[in-house]
């Protein structure tokens, strides 16, 4: 069976694990979830002015509105929109590994890999990351065929794109993916810019004479981003009155702030009420008041921010890094700490570490070990993240690195290969084979818990909740979180009732939440705000119809409400 074949089962494959998983998983839920199915809604029912957000990306609630609109449930709906992102992911890894001219077996062995991990990302969480990975990765694939010098240009995979239309119609192509890939996800913009310069200034690299042609290049790529991204920028600025890409940004870095308290998003920790016609303000959390800070403001300052990347650092080695043998898994948070990684046996470091080696070190034109041109992305990723709280927790962040890693993986070992030493050439198949069993192991098991199905308390916890709340016929707003492995039950309960929720504060007490004209608090069993709750004669405790359960829910007594 040649590669053609074998790739064209591998798509057929992963479509019928994708629905599997989709199937398995389709009740799963996050919090960022009820922000882009709450979005979709409001573009399907024609609200721009509640859809128009600059912190969500609008790409993935877009995807989901022809299907909102034939009828399809939210949570279904998102679950198509996933396992398409998935599709595109692997169309995207193999456009990689085209572009870095990867032998077939080699292709094929990394398309399995990307296939597995595909289908666990797919479920575990509902955010445009996964999408984003596969449109970065057929932007920079794009691109890198872009800056092939002339007399490459004359063979491999560029040929095929030069005849059709020439380098003029293929850096429109690469601009545009760029411009799609930041409506999926906003960094993708600044990871666009960071990528195709670092591109252009390796294929000058000694070649001073190709400056013209490539700012020509350049020029076309920015004019295909621009014919794209451009709409939603300039919906954006108007929206917020100045010129606005995304608000992400200056939201993320205050999470990175001095103190605890900096670290969680006000919507999430305070009473409030949301804007006129949203479920949740999480929806739009521009809106609410965030600690902006300057790492430049003080001495104290700077040294924290330093701080933070320091940390930052050690969590994307982590990433990269395999297996964490010693440390154990009590939950599947804990799972995913022990195995954070690509691979299994540091690989996948070791991959970025010889690029970046090669790159800058080896005496050779770029041109000539081209495979390490893909440390480019992966390395400008990281540097993204580097300024903000990045959690151990959150690979998603990284999945767009895959598919580079694995280039970076072969190439480094085939340089190593080529420096004439007799004892690579014994073992040269014997580590291919290895590599490949230390990538195809991890991807495999995430691949059977993704199948399987991801445990979600919280959620199943809500949908619980909601179906009794139903039938006690309560309605009006939710406050509390009760959060539990898989996120807030209180919010996930106001989600599934299509209820307001009016936020939670640890701190606060029954008045508090009075006064907010709250008609249900969703907490903690025996956290000390479900004891004063237990204790005020404005509340009476709703007793769970399915005996002992970790949270406990709490009704405003009918007198209070009259």
């Amino acid at each position: 069976m040649n590669t053609k074949c074998q790739l064209r089962w591998l798509f057929v494959a992963q479509a019928v694990l994708l629905a599997i998983a989709g199937w398995r998983n389709v009740h799963q839920l996050n919090p960022d979830a009820i922000a882009y199915l709450r979005i979709a809604g409001y573009y399907a029912a024609g609200q721009v002015e509640l859809a128009v957000t600059g912190y969500w990306g609008p790409l993935l609630s877009w995807l989901m509105v022809p299907l909102l609109k034939a009828g399809v449930a939210p949570l279904l709906a998102a679950r198509v929109v996933m396992a398409g992102a998935g599709v595109v992911f692997l169309a995207g890894s193999l456009a990689v590994f085209r572009a870095f001219r990867l032998p077939p077996v080699s292709t094929v062995v990394g398309a399995s890999v990307v296939a597995g991990y595909s289908v666990f990302w797919s479920v575990r969480n509902i955010t445009p990351d996964l999408l984003m990975a596969g449109l970065v990765a057929l932007a920079v694939s794009a691109t890198v065929r872009l800056f092939l010098s002339p007399g490459q240009r004359t063979q491999g995979a560029a040929t095929a794109s030069c005849r059709r239309g020439g380098v003029g119609r293929l850096s429109i192509v690469a601009g545009a993916w760029w411009g799609v890939a930041y409506l999926a996800k906003a960094v993708a913009l600044p990871l666009a810019v960071l990528t195709t310069l670092a591109l252009a200034g390796l294929a000058l690299r000694r070649r001073a004479e190709l400056r013209r042609e490539v700012a020509q290049r350049l020029g076309l790529l920015g004019l295909g981003a621009a014919l794209v991204a451009g709409p939603w920028v300039g919906m954006l600025s108007l929206h917020y009155g100045k010129f606005t890409f995304s608000t992400t940004g200056p939201i993320a870095h205050a999470l990175a702030g001095p103190g605890a308290a900096a670290r969680y998003h006000p919507a999430m920790v305070t009473l409030h009420q949301p804007e006129v016609g949203r479920l949740t303000q999480w929806e739009e959390p521009s809106r609410m008041a965030y600690r902006l800070w300057s790492p430049f403001a003080s001495a104290e300052h700077f040294q924290h921010q330093l701080a933070v990347m320091q940390r930052n650092v050690a969590t994307l080695t982590d990433w990269l890094w395999g297996v964490r043998w010693l440390s154990g898994a009590e939950d599947s948070r804990g799972a995913v700490r022990m195995l954070p990684g690509f691979d299994l046996l540091g690989a996948s470091l070791a991959g970025v570490f010889g690029g970046v080696v090669v790159l800058f070190v080896s005496r050779r034109r770029p041109r000539r070990v081209r495979w390490s041109w893909a440390v480019v992305p992966v390395v400008g990723l990281a540097g993204l993240y580097l300024p903000f709280w990045v959690q151990p927790e959150d690979q998603r962040y990284f999945y767009g690195a895959l598919p580079f890693v694995w280039v970076l993986v072969l190439g480094s070992w085939r340089w190593v290969c080529e420096q004439g030493w007799d004892w690579t050439k014994r073992i040269r198949q014997r580590v291919f084979r290895v590599a490949g069993v230390a990538f195809v192991i991890p991807a495999a098991l995430w691949l059977g818990v993704g199948i399987w199905g991801i445990p979600n308390a919280a959620n199943r916890m809500a949908h619980a909740l909601a179906a009794q709340l139903k039938v006690q016929g309560q309605s009006g707003p939710l406050a509390g979180s009760a959060a539990l492995s898989g996120g807030r039950t209180g919010l996930y309960t106001a989600f599934h009732l299509g209820e307001r929720w009016l936020g939670d504060d640890v701190h606060a007490g029954p008045a508090d939440f009075e006064l907010l004209g709250t008609r249900t608090v969703v907490l903690l069993r025996g956290s000390r705000q479900a004891e004063a709750f237990g204790r005020s004669v404005h509340w009476r405790r709703l007793e769970a119809a399915d005996g002992v359960v970790p949270v406990v829910v709490f009704l405003r007594t009918a007198a209070e409400l009259r």
